[in-house]
């Protein structure tokens, strides 16, 4: 069975349109080293902070701690996340809960437009 972090490597590859070996080749890492991680051997922290770098993701992405590739670089430099956190954290429990009920209603509102415009395109 692979490793999540050797799977959301391959993946950010293919998503990248490079291959391991070649991601291996421009951080520096021998040949085949990725590779080993698949199922046994276990990476140091700096390889794994060169590749989140190389992708622009999170470390616990990398790791399979989180399903969010962000960095906290990129939400925090978000407006629209720095303000919802402003105001969440003012909050009572209550209010957040609201808060995430008008959230998931409007984004399933917004994006289901969205998966009918792509159904009526085909």
């Amino acid at each position: 069975m692979e490793s999540v972090l050797y799977t959301r490597i391959k993946q950010l590859c293919n998503d990248k349109g490079v291959s391991v070996t070649r991601l291996e080749s421009e951080l520096g890492f021998s040949t085949s080293t990725i590779q080993k991680w698949k199922t046994s051997s276990i990476p140091n922290a700096a390889s794994i902070i060169k590749i989140a770098r190389y992708f622009n993701v999170s470390t616990d992405y990398l790791l399979g701690v989180t399903a969010i590739a962000s960095t906290v670089e990129d939400l925090t430099n978000d407006d629209d996340i720095v303000s919802l956190q402003r105001a969440r954290s003012k909050m009572s429990k209550k209010d957040k809960e609201r808060m995430m009920q008008m959230l998931r209603i409007g984004f399933e509102y917004a994006f289901s437009d969205e998966s009918a415009d792509d159904t009526a395109d085909e």
